[in-house]
């Protein structure tokens, strides 16, 4: 597997629950997002940082596929390096000649056209897919709106029922205070007519003394 990857200056990585350079054996304590997804133990390739002087003849093969040597066509690498391995001679004499075999050429071609559909599509897709989150996100915003408004129409009426009971309980308080009001006139009014009534018994009972004294 090659990958690129910021988090080690290591060309090819072991991962076996554990980073480790796989020259020398020193554990390397970086941790990288990618990495961790791995469910398998693996080596890890980082094609940027093979450029250099190679420290074992594994580094010294897979300096071939370094991007030091891309060109402007992405099917050909310009190997200037090292030739005196007869492995890596093979593999720089193998690769020159599948470039120039025009059959090999159109299935390369072939290869970048299916790669370029399919990159285009999944940038369509992915627009799609981004089009489709904003509209949810838009409904979304437009739903927690109204409900907003819901809960303030909701607080709004709670209060006006709130001050609706408090002007019904006012109300109610004037009531039994206009109440108490009447019940002390009418209380007022029945000591006048008593009173009234005690004062005629009284003018009776000195006009019978009155007949009395005359006879």
């Amino acid at each position: 597997m090659a990958v690129e990857s910021p988090g080690s200056s290591r060309a090819v990585v072991k991962i076996n629950r554990e980073y480790r350079d796989v020259i020398t054996q020193e554990v390397i304590e970086v941790r990288e997002d990618f990495v961790e997804l791995l469910t398998h133990d693996s080596y890890l390739i980082q094609l940027r940082r093979l450029s250099g002087q190679a420290r074992t003849r594994l580094e010294r093969v897979l300096q071939v596929f370094s991007p030091e040597y891309k060109t402007e066509d992405p099917h050909q690498l310009n190997y200037t390096g090292e030739v005196q391995d007869t492995l890596v001679r093979k593999m720089v004499d193998r690769l020159g000649r599948a470039i120039a075999n025009e059959e090999i050429r159109e299935k390369m071609d072939v290869e970048d056209e299916i790669e370029r559909i399919f990159e285009r599509e999944m940038r369509k897709k992915d627009q799609i897919i981004a089009e489709k989150e904003q509209e949810i996100e838009k409904e979304k915003q437009k739903a927690e709106k109204e409900k907003q408004k819901a809960e303030k129409e909701k607080q709004k009426a709670e209060k006006e029922k709130q001050k609706a009971e408090k002007e019904k309980q006012k109300a109610e308080k004037e009531k039994q205070k206009a109440e108490k009001e009447k019940q002390k006139a009418q209380a007022k009014e029945q000591e006048l007519k008593d009173e009234k009534a005690r004062n005629e018994d009284l003018l009776r009972q000195i006009e019978e003394l009155k007949s009395r004294l005359k006879k």
